[in-house]
C-alpha cells in the first residue's frame, strides 16, 4: 500500500464513507477506487485526483501527502458545494469564476 493508498483509507474511513459512497461522490467506479486503496492502480489522472480529494473534503496535497493536523482545516458544507459547483465547469470557465471571487473578497478588504 503506497501513500495515496493510505491516505484515501484513513479518511474515508474518518468521514465514515463506504467504498461504493465515495466511488459515487467521487464520479468514479467502485472497482478503481478498491484499487487505488490497494494501490493496484498507479495510473490516475489530476482530474480524478482532484474529485476524490472534493469527495474526501481534502486537498489535492493532503490526499497525496497525508494530513499534517498542524496545517490542516476541515471544509464547512458551502466550501464544499462551491467545489462541487465548480467542477461542473471547464478548467478556463474555473478561472475567470475564481478570479471574479478574488475581486469581490480584495474590494471588500477596503
Amino acid at each position: 500500500m503506497n501513500n495515496l493508498s493510505q491516505n484515501i483509507v484513513k479518511q474515508r474511513h474518518a468521514l465514515h464513507l463506504t467504498q461504493e459512497k465515495l466511488a459515487e461522490q467521487a464520479g468514479m467506479s467502485v472497482n478503481f477506487l478498491s484499487k487505488l486503496e490497494r494501490g493496484a492502480s498507479r495510473t490516475v489522472s489530476a482530474e480524478t485526483l482532484q474529485r476524490l480529494a472534493n469527495a474526501l473534503e481534502i486537498s489535492m496535497e493532503e490526499l497525496l501527502n497525508g494530513i499534517n493536523k498542524e496545517y490542516s482545516y476541515t471544509k464547512g458544507p458551502h466550501e464544499i458545494q462551491l467545489g462541487k459547483i465548480l467542477e461542473s465547469y471547464s478548467q478556463t470557465q474555473r478561472e475567470e469564476i475564481c478570479k471574479g471571487i478574488i475581486t469581490i473578497l480584495n474590494a471588500q478588504e477596503h
